[in-house]
């Protein structure tokens, strides 16, 4: 009898645990939501600014327009000035098959369809290596190029953008994100929006 009291004790003190535990993580949880999203909403912000450097005057939603492109979710913030005229665009995109995984990173796009800057939003690739693709070396060769007047890929794969040393992959996932990003930009132009 005394067995099954213990049995009995422990059950309730590992169900007490588990419920004090699920109340401990749903009060994080709620305590944390809003300040998380603060972060990214400050971080979504900071990266407009430094990829679409150089416009002025202009004005974009707060919260993105939405689309698919190459089988792919992207999501664009159209950067208009007050007359709405559209002076450039920051498409937010996945990066496909990095060295670790897809990345996301931002690029902007002039209204002539032509790079201004990239940015790197999130990635887990090598520290030393694949994370190069967030320094000027790398990222200024893609300034001022646009979907016809560059071969997109890795001069190894006989395109015309210059791969990390020893980051090869992720210089491939890196150009075909900042392809995929032009390739919204002229998708929304001939759509007109």
């Amino acid at each position: 009898m005394a067995k099954q009291e213990s049995g009995f004790k422990v059950i309730i003190v590992l169900v007490l645990i588990a419920f004090l535990s699920a109340v401990l993580l749903a009060y994080v949880n709620k305590v944390t939501r809003e300040p998380i999203e603060e972060n990214k909403k400050a971080e979504t912000k900071k990266a407009i600014g430094i990829v679409l450097r150089g416009l002025t005057g202009y004005q974009y939603p707060e919260i993105p327009q939405e689309m698919e492109v190459d089988r792919s979710p992207v999501k664009y913030f159209m950067a208009v000035d007050s007359n709405k005229n559209i002076l450039g665009c920051a498409v937010i995109v996945k990066a496909p098959n990095g060295f670790t995984n897809d990345f996301d990173m931002m690029v902007g796009v002039d209204s002539s369809g032509s790079v201004i800057d990239t940015y790197v939003l999130d990635h887990k690739e090598t520290p030393g290596l694949g994370d190069g693709m967030s320094k000027e070396p790398f990222k200024k060769q893609f300034r001022g190029k646009n979907i016809n007047n560059t071969k997109w890929l890795v001069k190894k794969d006989k395109g015309d953008i210059d791969a990390m040393t020893a980051a090869t992959i992720t210089s491939r996932a890196f150009t075909a994100g900042v392809k995929r990003a032009l390739m919204t930009y002229n998708r929304l132009r001939e759509d007109g929006k």
